[in-house]
């Protein structure tokens, strides 16, 4: 098992935008059967937002086999086409892989400690 996360440091005009698009990020891999959790955790400054999204998967190629999907290879062109024209709100983009060694399972009144 993996946990993905992409972290989005983005201009606070950009918050509604990111917003919608993790929205539709989180529930597009949940209706993977290979995604086992998504969530959206976010953050606020004076200066700008941060989303970090991040998944639980099978594996890593259960993963990218999420981001290769046609409907987001072609958001990316066209997210790329003309991009001089509009305006950058994005600030930074961070993407990590970890993989998942142990898990705690909280059960009351004991908890588990299972090996991955």
């Amino acid at each position: 098992m993996i946990v993905q996360t992409v972290t989005f440091i983005v201009k606070k005009e950009g918050k509604e935008l990111f917003e919608n698009k993790i929205k539709q990020d989180t529930t597009s891999m949940l209706e993977r059967e290979a995604c086992l959790s998504s969530e959206c955790w976010y953050a606020e400054t004076k200066e700008h937002c941060e989303f970090t999204l991040v998944s639980k998967w099978q594996s890593k190629q259960d993963f990218q086999g999420w981001l290769k999907r046609p409907e987001h290879l072609q958001h990316h062109r066209e997210a790329h086409k003309n991009k001089e024209s509009r305006p950058q709100l994005v600030l930074e983009k961070k993407q990590k892989t970890y993989f998942i060694l142990y898990t705690m399972i909280f059960f009351q009144p004991f908890f588990q400690c299972a090996s991955v």
